[in-house]
């Protein structure tokens, strides 16, 4: 992802918010999953978006609703009329997890040369369900390096199973343990050199529930949650 004020590279797991987040008419897009950062820079190494789309908001999500209804997006699991052919994306019959396949140039201000420089932030995203995480964090290098490791999120409907009955606390080491040939320190250290070597500041960003526990609290809405990002990437 790449600000037009501040640049920022999101990692988190599904569910948490990196292609809604992303898709925001105030920032250039790079790409809202699988990126490299090299010596030259962030580069993403896809040609398109996948993103979820279980009662999608064309207000607060204009961009990725849009795609919804251009040919040449792949709708996955998503109910529609055989007869008219509209589309339904509030109906969780068959599952929560309806998704949407774009190119990426399907949005408009979509950087197709997909590079961007060095990001100035990292933001970890996690999804917390236990209402206990507070809504942005500034992070110390060392507590990065611990989050990373951990790759806290809970889980999401429409993305695993269970959440409403399963309260058990999963994790991801490196957001993305079960993909990963080394061990987790491993691949910190990697980020921690990146970190230290081009001055970049960390965030927690919960993108879950806020004023209690699911069933108690409600979750963050996408206006907050962006005007958080906003306010890091312009350094407010």
């Amino acid at each position: 992802m790449l600000a037009s004020r501040g640049r920022g590279i999101v990692f988190g797991l599904s569910g948490t918010g990196k292609t809604t987040l992303s898709a925001d008419p105030n920032r250039g897009l790079i790409g809202d999953d699988e990126h490299g950062w090299s010596d030259n820079g962030v580069f993403n190494f896809e040609d398109g978006c996948y993103a979820k789309v279980i009662e999608l908001s064309p207000i607060a999500e204009p961009q990725i609703y849009a795609c919804t209804r251009r040919f040449g997006t792949i709708l996955e699991n998503v109910i529609w009329d055989p007869v008219s052919r509209a589309i339904d994306l509030d109906d969780a019959s068959l599952t929560e997890n309806t998704r949407a396949s774009y190119p990426l140039d399907f949005i408009e201000n979509a950087i197709l040369e997909k590079r961007g420089g060095h990001p100035r932030n990292v933001i970890f995203l996690t999804c917390d369900a236990s209402g206990v995480m507070p809504p942005i964090s500034r992070l110390s290098v060392e507590q990065a390096m611990y989050h990373f490791i951990s790759g806290y999120t809970s889980k999401i409907a429409g993305t695993e199973i269970g959440l409403r009955d399963d309260r058990k606390l999963p994790s991801a080491p490196a957001f993305g343990g079960p993909f990963m040939v080394h061990r987790p320190a491993f691949y910190a250290q990697l980020l921690r050199r990146k970190i230290e070597r081009y001055d970049v500041k960390c965030w927690l960003v919960n993108t879950g529930w806020v004023g209690g526990p699911y069933g108690v609290g409600k979750r963050i809405s996408i206006k907050h949650t962006r005007a958080l990002l906003d306010a890091v990437l312009s350094g407010a």
